[in-house]
């Protein structure tokens, strides 16, 4: 399947990219070529709940991609003046963040990192660097991943109550 690519960005904001550069971080527009480095982090983040279906690896591969493609489709047309960018340190890819900025509130659509990148404090500064320029910050997050729940919290973020199903909307102002 064809993905769609990326929309244009045409509203960056500098001063979120000099924030995270202090922790050795860039953040790179992504285009259509970075779309085989996303699908891979995908699968990353999806391992784990994958690992315990009894499937088999070309099974898990195949559902993996037709789920980022999904989730990919769904993003750029839901949120088609957000920004998305590939998360670099040391030149290498290392995750994605996904932000759309054009609300009152800057919108966390998604962060994802390789799993040799978890732990390191890597999503506490994008959200530091998010939450020190936009007025506030919304962002929701699956229940079935409370250690996600526990950071947004100790980050100031208070939960807001349903978003959809399987996740709850959260706000820092």
């Amino acid at each position: 399947m064809r993905l769609p690519g990326f929309p244009v960005a045409g509203h960056a904001d500098d001063k979120l990219a000099e924030s995270v550069a202090v922790a050795g971080l860039r953040l790179k527009d992504c285009d259509e070529r970075d779309l085989p480095f996303l699908r891979v982090l995908y699968r990353q983040t999806r391992d784990d709940e994958l690992a315990g279906t009894g499937w088999a690896e070309a099974e898990r591969m195949a559902f993996s991609d037709q789920q980022f493609g999904m989730q990919h489709i769904h993003f750029v047309s839901h949120f088609p003046r957000a920004r998305f960018f590939v998360l670099q340190r040391e030149g290498r890819d290392i995750g994605r963040y996904y932000l759309d900025v054009t609300g009152e509130a800057w919108h966390v659509v998604d962060i994802a990192l390789v799993s040799d990148a978890r732990g390191q404090g890597i999503g506490t500064a994008l959200l530091r660097a998010t939450r020190a320029l936009a007025p506030a910050v919304t962002l929701s997050v699956a229940v079935n991943n409370p250690a996600a729940m526990r950071l947004y919290e100790r980050l100031g973020f208070v939960d807001e109550g349903a978003a959809g199903g399987m996740h709850r909307r959260m706000r820092a102002s």
